[in-house]
């Protein structure tokens, strides 16, 4: 592969990761200011006691209604301090079985204990599942706002960095700053932050940076006036098709994720630095010396 070649690739795939960081950090905002975890949690935690009740014949008329036992659950909870902002709302993003159990035992709901410890595992197995789905959509859609807004056309990306070594090269100094920022979020992600406010502030922090970041790769946002034009309805019917086909693939390859491409930048820099040996191996015994151990 010519090293020109290997360049570009890599170039492209450090933007697609940027791109990729400026999605999680909205998706990452809209998480923590919609709570949407938290409330996943306890709409499972429903249908939970929802199932458990028509399973528990003898005991069903003696046990509160799942809306009621989630209000009581929920109350449980705010003691414990798991309260949003605003100190209204209950705000959890994980509920262990164990703590589940005790709660249902301090709120004489002893009836329904052992049908949910028997289908708990079960439901919020769906759960996860069920968010995992929807958290992909929410981050294809949030990838196409995106794409729109940065006007990352894919085809005129990839043209100005094939043509352009200085960007190119610009783009490339900047793998070491991305994979850093890539570790960061990984690290607090597994972390359990205690101060709901100061994850808030860090998200837009980090979306700012990530955003500042995107502007020094080349990008050529959507004006006023071209949006103005679209939506009046004179735009360039020639050129029109290729955009949208670049947005397309743009928000094709987003949707793969940041870890994908991650893992690609490590396998093609350890491609480069093998071609990279081979070369200075080769130069050395066309010059009649030995190759370095």
């Amino acid at each position: 592969m010519n090293m020109k070649t290997l360049d570009t690739v890599i170039a492209m795939i450090i933007v697609l990761l940027v791109l990729s960081l400026i999605v999680q950090s909205v998706q990452s905002l809209i998480k923590k200011w919609f709570k949407l975890k938290s409330q996943s949690i306890l709409d499972s935690l429903h249908d939970l006691f929802e199932y458990a009740q028509e399973k528990e014949k003898t005991a069903k008329d003696a046990v509160k209604s799942a809306d009621e036992l989630v209000t009581s659950v929920t109350e449980e909870l705010k003691k414990l301090g798991r309260v949003s902002l605003i100190r209204k709302n209950c705000m959890v993003d994980s509920i262990a079985k164990e703590d589940l159990l005790k709660i249902l035992e301090r709120i004489d709901s002893t009836a329904l204990r052992d049908k949910v410890d028997k289908w708990y595992d079960t439901v919020m197995q769906g759960f996860e599942e069920r968010y995992t789905r929807h958290m992909k959509t929410v981050a294809i859609c949030i990838s196409i706002g995106v794409v729109i807004i940065f006007n990352a056309n894919f085809f005129d990306i990839y043209q100005n960095i094939s043509r352009n070594d200085l960007l190119r090269n610009a783009i490339i100094a900047q793998s070491d700053d991305v994979n850093r920022r890539l570790k960061d979020l990984g690290q607090r992600n597994d972390e359990q932050a205690q101060d709901e406010r100061k994850q808030l502030e860090e998200a837009q922090k980090q979306l700012q940076s990530d955003i500042d970041r995107a502007a020094g790769l080349g990008f050529k946002p959507l004006t006023s006036e071209q949006v103005k034009a679209f939506f009046s309805g004179n735009i360039d019917y020639w050129n029109a098709p290729k955009a949208l086909l670049g947005w397309a693939i743009m928000v094709m390859l987003l949707s793969v994720g940041a870890p994908f491409w991650q893992d690609a930048l490590e396998s093609l820099f350890g491609i480069k630095n093998l071609l990279r040996k081979k070369s200075d191996t080769k130069n050395v015994e066309d010059k009649g010396g030995q190759p370095k151990p």
